[in-house]
């Protein structure tokens, strides 16, 4: 018995401890996806992404990424995509244009099957440390259905 208890107090117990400890290491930046509806994305269907509480100031690297399928019928997507990393009462809005094909208008991105993926730059931004910074997604097209778009994605990086 006392053998056990050594084992469980001077190996098992630091092990358990380390690993524990390392599990809660989050890596650094932010990726998340949005899944739109199957029948496609509303015009003024606004998607938010709620960045967590942040510990320090860090100037980031951001792209949008896009998620589509061969039934979007158009060559590139229009966004509006606004935040609120400088102050959290003020939101400031880029129009960005997605362009989804090549010069012969074959879809570009990476995937498989008829699953496509590309992304996108945004403007670089610096999250302030204590905020808790909000990006809004909203299509800028004239169509009240965009069909083909599954997903929205952001992803931010810490800028070397």
């Amino acid at each position: 018995m006392h053998l056990v208890t050594q084992l469980l107090k001077n190996i098992i117990l630091p092990m358990a401890i380390v690993l524990l400890s390392a599990g809660c290491h989050a890596p650094e930046g932010y990726h998340a996806f949005r899944t739109l509806p199957v029948e496609g994305w509303t015009r003024g269907d606004t998607l938010c992404f709620a960045l967590p509480r942040q510990a320090h100031t860090v100037s980031c690297r951001a792209t949008i990424e896009i998620r589509h399928t061969g039934r979007y019928p158009y060559r590139s997507l229009w966004l509006l995509v606004s935040h609120n990393t400088t102050d959290s009462l003020q939101f400031r809005t880029d129009t960005i244009e997605c362009a989804l094909t090549d010069a012969h208008a074959h879809f570009d991105g990476t995937g498989v099957n008829d699953l496509y993926q590309k992304s996108f730059p945004l403007s670089p931004m610096t999250l302030k440390a204590g905020t808790s910074p909000i990006i809004r997604v909203v299509p800028f097209m004239k169509d009240r259905f965009l069909p083909g778009i599954t997903d929205i994605g952001v992803r931010l990086t810490p800028a070397p």
